[in-house]
């Protein structure tokens, strides 16, 4: 790749990666409601589609369901280590408004299931769609594509996977608060070392989706509504 070509890829991903976010959190209006669903499959199927015709593109890792059985050990495993610390976080914080949010920590460890106003069956109904409405869609996205696209600008090693992190941190800029920015900045070093060293998006949603539903069970999930914090 020559240099103009390697400037021009930097380019595209600071305006995908970094204007698009930007312009729903200025303007919140856009992607209000299931709208933002639809936007983000719409993204995902593009990027899909992209992928699956890219001729230097390993099209078995948008799934490669063998790799996910020999890794579930180590990822439970420090699934379980994260979630523990989580807790302790959350029952140390609960009720507090942390600096420079307008939402206070939830009070009681798991207490989205005493909320009267929720109907009784929304957790299940969101432990079977999430992973796939939103979980997989995002892995596309800032996974597969971002990998494949910006490996030959960033190397194949913690480069690709700091700044992918960085990303896909931002592109939840959206949501207006410092904690979602913070917990998918860990996240996304998690889960792209996952992709990259499994070669697989199954194996890394599943684990996408092990973090974030425990964090709606927890009581945080209230930092990841759109606007929420405004």
């Amino acid at each position: 790749m020559t240099t103009p070509q390697k400037s021009l890829r930097w380019l595209e991903m600071l305006v995908l990666f970094g204007g698009g976010p930007t312009l729903l959190w200025q303007f919140p209006g856009i992607l209000g409601g299931s709208r933002l669903f639809l936007f983000l499959w719409i993204v995902g199927l593009l990027c899909g589609i992209g992928l699956f015709f890219d001729k230097k593109f390993d099209r078995k890792k948008l799934w490669n369901a063998k790799a996910v059985m020999p890794a579930m050990g180590w990822i439970v495993g420090r699934w379980l280590v994260c979630c523990i610390v989580l807790t302790a976080l959350f029952g140390l914080l609960s009720g507090r408004v942390l600096p420079g949010l307008s939402l206070a920590v939830p009070t009681g460890l798991f207490s989205i299931f005493d909320r009267e106003e929720l109907p009784w069956f929304l957790p299940l109904l969101i432990t079977l769609f999430y992973p796939w409405v939103s979980v997989y869609p995002q892995n596309l996205l800032c996974r597969a594509f971002f990998c494949q696209r910006y490996r030959p600008i960033l190397g194949g090693g913690w480069g690709l996977i700091l700044v992918n992190a960085l990303a896909f941190s931002y592109i939840h800029v959206m949501f207006n608060n410092w904690v979602v920015l913070l917990l998918t900045f860990v996240g996304g070093i998690i889960f792209t070392r996952t992709y990259l060293k499994s070669r697989s998006l199954l194996l890394a949603t599943i684990e996408h989706a092990l973090y974030g539903l425990f964090c709606f069970y927890l009581g945080i999930g209230v930092f990841l509504l759109y606007g929420a914090s405004d």
